[in-house]
């Protein structure tokens, strides 16, 4: 009787071996949590940089690697606005011309001082730095970012751009979601900006100079002025620029269409695009 009921348990537990090992069909398996990138407010971040600043590819690298998972609700723009040691005179240093006049009027506006990296999210004021609009801390990047990317989505943005003879046409139309609210009316402004991927040129690190280092979502120029120009929603935006920088390679950028409240300077909403339906990074 012992071995009988010793020789069913033994059946039993091999029965459930064999049908706990069979494959799990896909709508039942236990699904990891992933980013919503559907839904959220888009993130436009501006990482101010420098060639002379050995911290800033690190954080650079970080902050790309961490904005990967939300696709294309993350817009980065790095910025090369500070000319310490004459670093946008000097071809030897800055041969590419990373370096913009127009980003030094940005830098120069956030009054962050000397110190790189530092970067703002949405233009929006920061407890973790004094409600200054820019934060110098990169470990504190990521949880920024998610901060913003966790408040309701307001506008959508419709932006097609397109490269003919070093000419960029834009058609770019904002519209207001139902999350919008009816408070205080914002001051809209629309601001397009051209940036440029897969840039080789030298880099700062703790260890020396870097000569061939790719340089990703660099600031090129404005295409509509520095501050953009106002914009009313619904209404179709179109505008044909010029591509002012000689070392630009088109197929390597991109736009990026940037709604902010001129009023207060917060980023609303962001979208971005390649020319000639290149891929980004």
């Amino acid at each position: 009787m012992k071995l009988s009921i010793r020789y069913t348990i033994l059946s039993a537990l091999a029965l459930l071996l064999m049908v706990s090992c069979k494959p799990m069909p896909e709508s039942e398996r236990l699904i990891p949590n992933e980013i919503e990138t559907t839904s959220g407010r888009s993130v436009l971040i501006e990482d101010y940089s420098g060639v002379r600043c050995s911290n800033c590819p690190g954080a650079a690298k970080m902050i790309t690697k961490v904005a990967e998972a939300h696709g294309d609700k993350v817009v980065i723009v790095a910025l090369h606005g500070s000319n310490d040691n004459k670093v946008g005179t000097d071809p030897q240093v800055d041969p590419k011309e990373l370096y913009s006049p127009e980003a030094k009027t940005y830098f120069e506006r956030l009054q962050a001082g000397g110190s790189l990296p530092f970067a703002t999210f949405n233009r929006r004021p920061l407890p973790s730095n004094s409600n200054k609009p820019f934060s110098p801390s990169p470990t504190q990047w990521p949880g920024e970012m998610q901060a913003v990317r966790k408040l309701p989505q307001l506008y959508k943005i419709d932006l097609q751009v397109s490269e003919s003879d070093r000419k960029v046409t834009t058609r770019c139309t904002a519209t207001a979601l139902e999350s919008a609210t009816q408070g205080t009316a914002p001051e809209l402004y629309l601001q397009l900006w051209l940036i440029e991927d897969d840039i080789i040129a030298p880099q700062y690190f703790g260890s020396g100079l870097k000569e061939n280092h790719q340089h990703n979502h660099i600031f090129r120029q404005t295409l509509n002025g520095i501050d953009g120009e106002p914009y009313q929603l619904g209404q179709s935006y179109d505008k044909t620029s010029a591509i002012e920088r000689k070392v630009i390679v088109p197929d390597h950028c991109s736009v990026v269409a940037i709604l902010y409240d001129h009023k207060t300077g917060e980023v609303y909403e962001v979208a971005k695009a390649p020319l000639k339906g290149n891929p980004t990074k």
